[in-house]
Formats: C-alpha cells, structure tokens, sequence
C-alpha cells in the first residue's frame, strides 16, 4: 500500500554535515520519500536523498563558547530565530511533525505554531542537559541553576508529544526526575551502513609504516583528549623506541575551542607524532578517516554527565574493524565486556592508556579477535533497527489522533 510522504521539520544548534545524528534521522526520512526541512546553523543547501529530500535553512547564530553567561544568549538568540522560521515555515508547508534535538532542551518552543495546531513534536535528547551544565560549569548539584535547568527539562518534555534519548541509562536519568515518564523511546547512535558501508573486518597491523591511532569527536576537557595526547607522548619511555614497539601515530579529528591548545600540547609532548587537524573534519569524511586508521580510542573523563555516554565514535570504530580502546566508565560497561571485546583504561589515567596502547600495538592477534567479539555484540543495536524503530515511531505520532499513554518495549537493552 501507498503511503503518503511526510513533511518533518528539524531544529537543531548545530551544523548538519557535523552532526552525525541529525544526518541519520534526515536521511532515514529522506530515504523513504519523506521532505524534510533542517532549521539550524550552517550553509544553505538541498539534497535529493533516496526519493525524499533534504533543505537546510540556516538560522544567523553561532554555537556558544565561553562561561555560562555566554551559552545562555545563544541559547536564547537561537530559539528567537528558529521560532520565526518554524512559523513562518510552517505557513507555506504545514509540518506533519517536528524533531527539536537539545541542547538547549527548550528548543522544542520553536516548534509552538505547528504545536498549536496539532502537530507532533519530539524532543531528542542527545545529551542530559542538567548533567552536561554542572560538570561544563563546575556548578553545583543542587544549586539554582541546577534547579531552574531541571524545571526546563520537564517542562520541554512535558511540552513534546515524546522523547527520544540515546541509551536505556539516559531513559532511567530522565525516569528518576519524572521527565518523559511513559513516552519515552530509545534511538541509538549506532553506525549507518549506507555511510560507512557494511561491517570491515577487523584490521590488520601495516608490513611497513606507522600504526595509525584515530579519535574523532568533540574536543572539550570531558572527552579526554588531552589524556590521549599525554599518553601518546608517554610511549617515548619504557618500551617504545625497542624493535617490539612499532612506530604510531595519532590522528585528532575533532571540533572546539580546545583545538590549538590541544595542538600546542602535541606539539611539546610528541613533536610530529601527533596530527590535531586545523579544521572540524565533516561527517561526510569520517569514513575515510577511519578507513586509514588501526586503533580507534575513545579516552572520555568519567564525570555525572559521560557516565550516561555510549560514545557513537565506540561504534563507528567497531562497525570499521578497528580495536577499541576506551575509558572504564558505567554505560560502556553495560554495552562492551571488558577484556573480551574492548581494552578498557582508567579515565583521566595517560599512563594506564599509555600501557593500553603499548598492550594492543604488541599483540596484533588478541587485538583482531576482541574487534571480532566486538562486531558481534554491534549487531544487537545496529542502525538497521535503530532506524526501523524511528520510523515506526515517527508514523505512529502522525497517525494518533491524541498523546500517546503507553510506553513502548525497549528494542536494545544493556546485557
């Protein structure tokens, strides 16, 4: 039977050919005939995806950076202009449904003309926002701001038709402050194979040449960087330099204002070892960047906010063949067995990743086979079911005639 395309509005603070989630939504849509309308940062573009497409409308607003002070204006400078796109939008194409990913998680009052009228609006929570604030910030659990962020939260949530969170431990966090209680869906990051292909087998070790380590992502202190770098520039001792120890090389793909900090440390700790490239690489690339690597790592500060993180770069690196290493923190636990299928190290800790790095470079063979058992656990949560799960969800807020009551059955849960 025919199905009538949808017209889907999403609105996000961020650049489309960076946000590798958003990409992911737009072109499952996309893929099946749906049109779709980005209101966000960035350049001007339409793109004919499957038998659907895509338009990028950018808003005249930049991402914060800076004390809080500053996010807050952005923030509001943002939600200003996309609400006056959204409405005015919204007259010339009538929006069956509108996707708001946070942060901030107020976004979704873009959406208020097409909400008035009785369109669907979902909240995608990429991030906890109380969480990611106090530990960006330093600010306390309990104090004002704390406070006033976790009445933004439920009432943006309580605003939406339904949200959608990233993994089961972010959907219990909202569960515990009464967020989203009852229409809540998980839509994991998992990797797209219509953009980084099918399944690679693991990789093998260069006859000749450096052994290429890759990290790609955000470059704020909480992803862990800068424990990479020191680790990196910590394998000149012991071991490294001796015939056993092959020569390696470190790739940061990354977007921040961390970025020529992070360079300049590279460059007094690992001279020419160490490539922090001078732009954000687009999405688009990533697949070839990790096409060129050996070890993918992923070396994130354990704090409240990232404890509720299964980074999407862990997948990509697994869906690439790449052996992983990466930070012992409570969500990566729950998803990857330790020692069977990833190399884990304690956060914040250059030496215990430096001993890592020194472990794996040196045994190829155990190397290969925990990127096998890691590809194997991959295919529970793969894109494919993440995506089938969207969209089911998608059609099934257009078609109801009033707010959904019951909670949907998980589709992936830890082991």
């Amino acid at each position: 039977m025919s199905r009538t395309p949808l017209r889907v509005a999403m609105i996000h603070l961020s650049d489309f050919v960076l946000d590798s989630r958003v990409q992911r939504h737009a072109r499952a849509l996309a893929e099946r005939g749906d049109e779709v309308h980005l209101i966000c940062i960035g350049e001007r573009q339409q793109l004919r995806v499957g038998t659907g497409s895509i338009q990028v409308h950018p808003v005249n607003a930049r991402k914060a950076h800076g004390h809080a002070g500053t996010y807050v204006r952005s923030y509001s400078s943002f939600l200003a202009r996309a609400l006056a796109h959204v409405s005015a939008l919204d007259v010339r194409h009538r929006f069956d449904i509108v996707e708001a990913h946070n942060m901030p998680d107020l976004v979704v009052a873009a959406a208020l003309v097409p909400r008035l009228r009785g369109a669907p609006v979902v909240l995608d929570v990429h991030d906890t926002f109380p969480e990611l604030f106090a530990t960006k910030f330093s600010a306390s659990r309990h104090g004002l701001a704390e406070r006033l962020l976790r009445w933004e939260e439920w009432a943006s949530a309580a605003f939406s038709s339904h949200v959608v969170v990233v993994t089961e431990q972010a959907r219990g966090r909202l569960d515990s402050r009464g967020v989203g209680v009852n229409k809540t869906t998980v839509v994991m990051n998992s990797p797209d194979e219509r953009v980084f292909g099918p399944p690679r087998p693991p990789v093998r070790w260069p006859l000749r040449g450096p052994l290429r380590i890759l990290y790609h992502g955000g470059l704020a202190p909480r992803f862990g960087v800068e424990t990479l770098i020191r680790a990196v520039g910590l394998l000149d001792e012991g071991t490294a330099g001796t015939p056993q120890m092959p020569q390696v090389e470190l790739r940061v793909c990354g977007s921040g204002e961390e970025r020529e900090r992070l360079a300049a440390l590279a460059h007094q700790l690992a001279p020419g070892r160490v490539d922090v490239a001078r732009e954000p690489v687009p999405f688009a690339q990533i697949p070839g960047e990790l096409e060129r690597a050996h070890i993918g790592v992923v070396p994130t500060v354990h704090d409240s906010f990232t404890e509720l993180l299964l980074p999407v770069k862990l997948l990509e690196y697994v869906h690439m063949g790449l052996p992983v290493i990466a930070s012992r923190l409570p969500c990566i636990g729950d998803y990857f067995t330790e020692g069977q299928e990833l190399r884990m190290f304690t956060a914040g800790d250059p030496q215990d990743l430096a001993a890592a790095l020194r472990e794996l470079s040196l045994d190829p063979s155990a190397a290969r086979e925990r990127a096998v058992r890691a590809r194997g656990r991959l295919q529970s949560i793969a894109w494919e079911h993440q995506r089938e799960r969207y969209l089911a969800l998608v059609d099934e807020l257009v078609r109801a005639p009033a707010p959904r009551r019951a909670r949907p059955v998980p589709l992936s849960t830890p082991r």
